[in-house]
């Protein structure tokens, strides 16, 4: 029984890519803080909205189901970027390099920061998909 492979269009190709990007700068660039106006907030604050509203494009135009793989897609790339960070923090620097303390204070958090993500992702988007998609099939 021949199989055909399973091809995606550009757009979903271009969004997964988006999707994905917005997760890692999120939890990368978390660890600054700036002011905008009174507030005090991590610069990821700014970026990982954009995955929510990429999450509701990927449900609405693909489905629950497809947004549902991209998410998982997205938080295994996370996982993979926060093993080879943390795998560049443990791994002994070179001897003429002054930075090792500077990489741990900035990049020794991801690890705690996929955790807490990959949380708020899945309280806070996770259900939002799951009844906007059932919505939408009520009127289909």
């Amino acid at each position: 029984m021949p199989t055909t492979p399973l091809r995606h269009s550009l757009w979903f190709v271009i969004i997964v890519a988006l999707f994905i990007t917005c997760l890692l700068t999120a939890n990368i660039t978390a660890v600054k803080l700036v002011q905008v106006f009174e507030l005090i907030v991590p610069v990821g604050i700014v970026i990982f909205p954009l995955s929510y509203i990429i999450g509701d494009v990927l449900t609405e135009v693909y489905g629950y189901r497809r947004a549902r793989r991209v998410i998982w897609l997205g938080f295994v790339c996370n996982l993979i970027a926060v093993m080879a960070i943390w795998l560049g923090q443990i791994l002994p620097a070179a001897s003429f390099w002054d930075g090792q303390a500077a990489y741990e204070r900035i990049l020794g958090y991801t690890p705690r920061l996929l955790v807490a993500s990959f949380l708020a992702y899945l309280v806070g988007e996770g259900p939002k998909n799951l009844l906007a998609q059932q919505e939408g099939e009520r009127y289909v």
